[in-house]
């Protein structure tokens, strides 16, 4: 895939998780299925992994082989500090927006031959900034899907 290709992808999985959040009201932001996350914890989990992948993306371009570690999903949401079940979501919104943004201008200024680079992650072994991108690109499109999923219940 081309760096054109990916940009324009990843640029396209940011607006379908900001108009999921636009399609959630009030009454549906702290309800979900048994043992699923809510549309605010989904929010609040989003934002900061975006917070991480920009972290990443800066590393793989910038330093090559520079080794990254996995962070669990489970101790942020559980985090009474970070408090994803109660805390607003506008900080949250706003952190993936700026994220978001920063991530695309560096990807859109990156060229094919940079699609090479890898870093080595904790659990996944050697990744590509291609791959980066790739899975940066389809977490925000499967928890946009979750919280539609969520909003749609009966």
């Amino acid at each position: 895939m081309s760096i054109k290709d990916l940009a324009s992808a990843y640029e396209e999985a940011t607006k379908s998780f900001l108009d999921a959040v636009a399609e959630v009201n009030a009454a549906d932001l702290d309800t979900a299925p048994v043992g699923e996350w809510t549309p605010r914890q989904i929010i609040h989990h989003q934002a900061h992994a975006d917070a991480y992948c920009l972290t990443r993306i800066i590393q793989v371009v910038s330093e090559p082989g520079t080794p990254i570690r996995s962070f669990s999903e489970s101790a942020l949401v559980d985090s009474e500090i970070l408090a994803y079940s109660t805390t607003p979501i506008e900080s949250s919104v706003a952190l993936f927006k700026a994220v978001r943004a920063e991530a695309l201008r560096i990807i859109k200024s990156a060229k094919d031959s940079d699609l090479g680079n890898v870093c080595m992650h904790s659990e996944l072994g050697e990744i590509t900034f291609e791959k980066m991108i790739i899975r940066f690109t389809d977490h925000p499109t499967g928890h946009a899907n979750q919280i539609r999923n969520t909003i749609q219940q009966p």
